[in-house]
């Protein structure tokens, strides 16, 4: 378990507290348990009370409601990094308390807002200085990872700043989105890069139906190879995950298999696109049954002969097997509607199951299970799918059938909404659960037969509510008011973060061109090439220097060093030096004189010495190897 002594002296608010102790106890791989977290941070908060944030107006019951609210991290809900760079809504709480009064009369909504902004913006200086860290290191990874520079890399660079505030406001951070569009770009192997606006959708539609930004790299890629663009994208994952939200579906399941199966749309014919293959996913989760099977089905009857093999076979079998009898029908919805394919696949099972009276469920029986046997050999399904799409196909024809019984005024989709709420209850009856406000009424769940007209709407108003709102407010319905508050105020400091950061910009591209310059200058001393008489004294002062530093270093440890340099000519001597060529000795062995051919050869080619007037630190006698 985590130590308190690695907390002490870090002013840590019960949010900062706690994000702190999960990732230890992640690094040791241990177990949570909220009794030992609740001692833990009664005994830390207790030990440093002038620590513990106390906004003005506030009482420690709505610290505690704060901290209770506070956003929750983990895979699909808000990330660490965003956790941090968040306002906390442990700051803000008991402020946005007193503004809530203030508007209902009690108090001065001035004094209120005021409370509320500095408390959230206390830091917000030193969280301006780290925005102008962030552009810099995000320059560093465009350049260094995508290898994307100059006005390209940029403008990409200030669309993912200037995105930021946008970013925030679903509770994602500049890591969140930064990795994402890098991650983008790099997974389309070219410089594919995204606005300011569709980065900020991007923010809203991973928050209401994918739940990690990061994931939506592969996501924009995978829809790429389809033919989708990043901004359609988007706009059909909007679309997909709404109509799956109306229908009583989990949107991010259904997105999940939506991205999964996308490569299909290509492969094979869809009536609606992208949102007949969505329809397709959301049957396979109403009939429970593996899409994969229905491409396979298409796969086959594709070919002439297969489709009317199967048809054959199938019809021998008998039964209401519908257009899974016709191969010519079969090869056309293969090619032009194979969500076509799928219902009639769906029709064919359902004809197998029976309601069994006294076990009080669905069952396949009899002969239909040799019948069951075989038709799932021809649609290449394993007997467990045949049997698990039959029975839920079962079901929810008698859930609608129930409705229509009970004299309740639906439509097909509200006939759909209801079937997904509902589920098989104890007695073998579909049942619903029932609104809590008519609960005292009706009970906590009633059987779909028995199912009246108020009922009915009451349960239907969450359909209407889905359908009247946009994806930004599916995206914020997953968070409670005070941290809504705690977003605004967050998007808020970020505009503002933004704002200094684009100032700091200007500065630093007028920064640029004179250190660009000055780079120029510098390269060219290097090269050789240099004339600056400025860039050349600069260098003449350090090499005098060092020859200073040297100098005195040799003098403390007792080493002689001249006080005066003479000069030397360095020009090669003219004179002719002795020879050093040992004569050969005629009468020696052929071994031996080979040898003293070699030795010659060698004292030819011996280096000479030249001393230079330079002291040189890295060679103390300060000599020189000639040509």
């Amino acid at each position: 378990m985590p130590k308190l002594s690695d907390f002490s002296s870090k002013s840590l608010s019960y949010d900062r507290f706690k994000i702190e102790y999960d990732d230890l106890l992640k690094k040791e791989n241990g177990t949570f348990s909220k009794a030992q977290f609740d001692s833990d941070w009664e005994i830390y908060s207790s030990s440093e009370p002038q620590k513990k944030p106390t906004p003005s107006g506030g009482t420690s019951k709505v610290q505690q409601v704060g901290n209770a609210f506070g956003f929750t991290t983990g895979p699909g809900m808000v990330s660490t990094e965003a956790a941090n760079e968040l306002i906390g809504v442990d700051k803000i709480a008991s402020a946005a308390i007193t503004v809530g009064k203030a508007l209902f009369g009690e108090g001065s909504l001035k004094e209120g807002l005021k409370d509320l902004f500095s408390t959230a913006f206390d830091n917000l200086f030193e969280e301006m200085m780290e925005v102008v860290n962030n552009e810099i290191k995000l320059r560093n990874k465009l350049n260094a990872q995508l290898v994307m520079g100059g006005d390209l890399s940029r403008t990409y660079r200030n669309n993912i700043m200037d995105s930021l505030d946008g970013v925030n406001a679903m509770a994602f951070s500049f890591d969140d989105v930064s990795d994402t569009a890098i991650a983008a770009t790099r997974e389309t192997g070219r410089f594919f890069t995204m606005n300011e606006s569709v980065m900020e959708n991007m923010a809203v539609t991973s928050r209401a139906f994918i739940g990690d930004m990061k994931s939506m790299a592969p996501v924009l890629r995978n829809f790429e190879l389809v033919g989708v663009g990043a901004e359609k994208t988007l706009e059909n994952i909007n679309t997909a995950g709404k109509s799956s939200l109306t229908l009583g579906l989990n949107a991010r399941v259904t997105t999940e298999k939506l991205n999964e199966n996308i490569g299909k749309l290509n492969q094979y014919g869809f009536q609606n696109g992208v949102q007949g293959l969505n329809r397709m996913v959301q049957k396979s989760i109403e009939f429970r049954m593996n899409m994969q099977k229905v491409f396979s089905l298409a796969e086959d009857v594709m070919s002439p002969e297969k489709a009317i093999d199967i048809a054959a076979n199938l019809q021998v079998l008998g039964g209401a097997i519908g257009t899974l009898g016709d191969p010519f029908k079969m090869m056309y919805m293969a090619t032009n509607d194979v969500e076509g394919l799928q219902d009639a696949m769906i029709g064919a099972a359902e004809s197998l199951a029976v309601y069994n009276e006294e076990q009080g469920r669905f069952e396949i029986s009899g002969v239909n299970l040799r019948r069951a046997r075989e038709m799932a050999g021809m649609l290449n399904m394993s007997m467990e799918e045949l049997t698990q799409t039959s029975i839920a196909a079962a079901e929810r024809t008698s859930a609608a059938a129930d409705l229509m019984a009970a004299g309740v005024s639906v439509d097909e989709k509200q006939i759909e909404f209801l079937t997904n709420l509902a589920r098989m209850g104890k007695d073998g009856k579909m049942v619903i659960e029932v609104p809590s406000s008519l609960q005292e009424q009706f009970g906590k769940t009633v059987e779909l037969e028995d199912l009246n007209q108020t009922t009915a709407e009451a349960i239907l108003a969450n359909q209407e509510a889905f359908e009247k709102m946009d994806t930004k407010d599916i995206a914020l319905e997953q968070f409670n008011e005070t941290q809504k508050i705690a977003l605004n105020i967050s998007q808020i400091a970020a505009m503002l973060k933004i704002e200094f950061a684009k100032t700091y910009r200007s500065l630093g591209a007028e920064a640029d061109e004179v250190l660009k310059e000055a780079n120029k200058i510098l390269r060219q001393e290097i090269e050789g090439t240099g004339k600056n008489a400025e860039v050349k004294e600069a260098i003449n002062q350090g090499k005098s220097m060092l020859n200073e530093k040297f100098t005195n270093e040799q003098k403390s440890k007792g080493v002689a060093v001249p006080v005066q340099t003479t000069p030397v000519n360095n020009a090669p001597s003219t004179t002719t030096s002795p020879s050093t060529t040992a004569p050969l000795n005629t009468d020696s062995t052929p071994s031996e004189q080979f040898m003293m051919k070699f030795f010659n050869e060698v004292n030819k080619q011996k280096p000479t010495f030249i001393i230079q007037n330079n002291v040189d630190p890295t060679n103390e006698r300060s000599y020189t190897r000639g040509s």
